[in-house]
């Protein structure tokens, strides 16, 4: 399928090609100035005309030709595939993909996903520029960024962020046979088990594409072997790097369990990912120093839980009106207006206590006497305080109900603006899932 394509397409730039020829010919053999000018003129159109049917065979044709020709004809082979490079790398643009493909979703869509998942998104800046390699067969250059299909945007791959992942933890000593690790990312394809990771990676997109030189040099003679070598690239730009995490697991494994799991998973990713894009980096030439980026991120990064976690201590605040200390709030209460979840019924009113208990116990918590006590403090608060205003609340929201609603579980998002300080906000999240694993 490709030859025919290719040769159609060779069909259609015959025209354009002799008319190249012609113009490099007249180049090379006239002496006038006016004339050598026209020949430029010529040729500079019969470029244009090549790229819009196909700027990488007409390139390649002309190359192609050079290796074959001798030296007279080979110089001016040689320059007409130049002159194509130049005029379609001076008008070469990336296209972005538009917000409304919706191609990575919001880390709020996390609420539809089952408990104790969670999304990360990180905003992250290129402190050296991301180099990889297309599957195209026929491209201008040797060395093509792997770009989106349809838009032709360079990407970064699902695929490579998970194996640039994988490598990374694999330098952290998150070996193959890692239990983490292997949660994580799924067995090696080598594996018999055929275990799927418990991560989905997102592509990533840039909008801007460059050009690096690299010239290697005989490390004998300390002289450049073959010439520079172009390679497209990603200079330092922004892109955006998001995880999604779903902790599927065995069917009966108790709560506290995959709670401690997840608590794990979550510092392990922070520390790989921190690890990925700033020591090790993805993509290619990465021994070289490129695909990596800043600690510090482009933008407003968040990680979102899908969980109920412990309340953090609510530290005592003063008053403006009496400058008195206000003490902390009771552990049945979320405002001075609010039962805890805990007791609340869907409807907004109270739970039984044995609704209580039997949420107490699915923790993995045996239900004690202090568990009593507090659901009796919280059931006498509800008759002093709490019953008629949430009738009143629920009288208001049965008029206005919403019938499409769904209840959900709370999800918890925090917002970093840096590497380091999402790893330390993952261990703050993972030791408060551990609170209740724990408990």
């Amino acid at each position: 399928m490709q030859f025919e394509y290719y040769a159609l397409r060779r069909a259609e730039l015959s025209n354009v090609f002799r008319e190249l020829d012609q113009a490099a010919i007249t180049l090379d053999q006239a002496k006038d100035k006016q004339i050598r000018e026209e020949a430029k003129n010529l040729m500079e159109r019969a470029a244009h005309e090549a790229l819009k049917i196909d700027p990488h065979l007409s390139y390649l044709w002309f190359w192609a030709r050079k290796e074959e020709a001798e030296k007279e004809e080979s110089e001016r082979t040689s320059e007409i595939a130049n002159s194509i490079r130049h005029i379609w790398h001076k008008g070469q643009q990336t296209r972005s993909i538009p917000d409304a493909f919706q191609l990575s979703p919001d880390v709020s869509a996390v609420k539809y996903m089952p408990p104790l998942s969670f999304m990360l998104c990180i905003r992250f800046k290129l402190q050296k520029p991301y180099i990889s390699k297309d599957e195209r067969d026929f491209y201008l250059l040797d060395n093509p960024i792997r770009k989106e299909k349809i838009f032709q945007a360079p990407m970064v791959a699902a695929t490579s962020w998970k194996g640039a992942l994988r490598a990374a933890l694999w330098q952290l000593g998150y070996k193959e046979n890692n239990e983490i690790a292997i949660r994580l990312l799924g067995n090696p394809r080598d594996s018999d088990k055929h275990r799927a990771g418990r991560l989905y990676f997102y592509p990533t997109f840039f909008d801007k594409i460059g050009l690096e030189v690299l010239n290697p040099h005989s490390r004998e003679t300390g002289v450049g072997e073959r010439g520079p070598i172009l390679m497209e690239c990603v200079p330092e730009g922004v892109g955006t790097l998001l995880l999604l995490y779903v902790p599927f697991g065995p069917v009966k494994q108790k709560e506290n369990e995959r709670r401690a799991e997840v608590a794990q998973d979550l510092e392990a990713l922070a520390e790989g990912v921190q690890a990925m894009l700033t020591t090790y980096g993805f993509g290619g030439k990465i021994s070289s120093g490129f695909g990596t980026a800043y600690d510090k991120l482009a933008g407003e990064s968040k990680l979102a839980l899908r969980a109920e976690l412990p309340d953090e201590a609510t530290p005592a605040t003063t008053s403006p009106e009496t400058g008195q200390p206000t003490p902390a709030l009771p552990r049945y209460l979320v405002s001075t207006t609010q039962l805890h979840p805990d007791f609340c019924q869907p409807d907004g009113g109270l739970k039984l206590e044995a609704q209580y208990q039997v949420l107490v116990e699915s923790r993995g918590q045996k239900y004690t006497k202090n568990d009593r006590q507090l659901y009796a403090k919280a059931k006498s608060w509800w008759a002093r305080e709490g019953q008629q205003p949430a009738e009143a609340a629920i009288q208001k929201s049965e008029s206005e109900a919403d019938p499409a609603a769904i209840e959900t579980l709370s999800v918890s998002e925090w917002t970093f603006s840096s590497l380091s300080e999402m790893r330390a906000l993952a261990q703050s999240v993972a030791a408060r899932l551990r609170e209740v694993s724990e408990a």
